[in-house]
């Protein structure tokens, strides 16, 4: 491609990922990821699998000459998309044409047939909540451990203030993992972060569905949960959006004791992944004060936090 410039986009949370607008001579544009390390394959694959088999809304890399999805430059990989001119669906506002669109999408996603190869190449869920060890090695970190810095000692004195609520979410998350596996749910292929952010509007108010590094077989709860109650930080009501978002995604029997997994781990994974970056030395600071404040965010009335309990409580879970 003949490339006229490159503009760095200051979006996203990952901190191993950077972002571009890339200006090709011709005038039309594509988006960069730069990955440092390997990338995720099944983040890779399964959006060019789902827009093969006809799910028109997904964002799926462009192939290389070769056609491999990806490129490698020493230590980082390169990712190429369409650009998607718009914005995401919390910043655009959902209304009702969006959210029924976002459940018939996202149903198609979970009624797409996986194939045995396609199977074999993507992660599969094993009930383990991620960021636990993050959670229980910040845990112990408290007692040992000098703040390197302002930002490090503001995360610490939040994190002893509500140490027991802490170690309440890890063990609860790892209670109901346990307790999923053993009822063996089926699975679908999930996008496993399907919230507002991850959904673009362009300016025909089309919708499109970016962000699939974490994608999994999983049980269908795992996607389910940000149009069923939300996760906190836009509203998602019974009457309004929810009863939306079902209308398009159509009946299905919601597993109570999957939805408080999920909500759970969501929680525990976003916890531990803000805690670790703050504590990581190549991370600058305005992303390590954005952590925290995010961390923080989840704990407020009404927020991430406050659904968990609830979603623990339907399934016989103290909080």
């Amino acid at each position: 491609l003949a490339v006229a410039t490159i503009t760095f986009l200051p979006i996203g949370l990952d901190p191993a990922a950077g972002a571009y607008r890339v200006e090709l001579a011709d005038g039309a544009a594509r988006f960069l990821k730069v990955r440092k390390g390997e990338p995720s394959e099944s983040g890779l694959i399964v959006p060019h699998y789902l827009r093969e088999r006809g799910v028109s809304q997904v964002v799926a890399p462009a192939p290389t000459d070769s056609g491999a999805l990806s490129a490698s430059t020493g230590e980082f990989t390169l990712i190429l998309y369409p650009f998607i001119d718009g914005t995401t669906g919390t910043e655009h506002g959902m209304d009702e044409r969006l959210w029924i669109e976002y459940g018939a999408v996202l149903r198609q996603i979970h009624d797409t047939a996986v194939t045995l190869d396609l199977a074999q190449r993507i992660g599969l869920e094993t009930s383990v909540p991620a960021g636990s060890a993050e959670m229980r090695w910040v845990d112990r970190e408290l007692d040992e451990r000098v703040p390197a810095d302002v930002i490090e000692g503001e995360l610490m004195s939040f994190w002893r203030a509500r140490r027991s609520e802490m170690r309440k979410l890890v063990d609860g998350a790892e209670a109901l993992g346990q307790r999923l596996r053993e009822s063996d749910p089926p699975l679908v292929l999930c996008h496993t972060d399907i919230h507002t952010w991850n959904l673009l509007i362009d300016p025909s108010d089309k919708l499109w569905v970016v962000d699939w590094d974490d994608t999994k077989l999983a049980p269908r709860e795992c996607d389910l949960m940000y149009g069923i109650g939300g996760i906190g930080g836009y509203p998602v009501r019974p009457e309004r959006e929810e009863a939306w978002f079902r209308a398009g995604y159509g009946d299905v029997e919601i597993d109570p004791l999957a939805l408080a997994y999920y909500r759970y781990a969501h929680v525990v994974a976003d916890t531990g992944a803000f805690a670790e970056s703050v504590f990581q030395t190549d991370v600058g600071k305005a992303t390590k004060r954005e952590a925290v404040m995010l961390l923080m965010r989840q704990f407020e009335r009404g927020g991430m936090v406050d659904l968990v309990y609830e979603a623990g409580a339907a399934v016989g879970l103290e909080s």
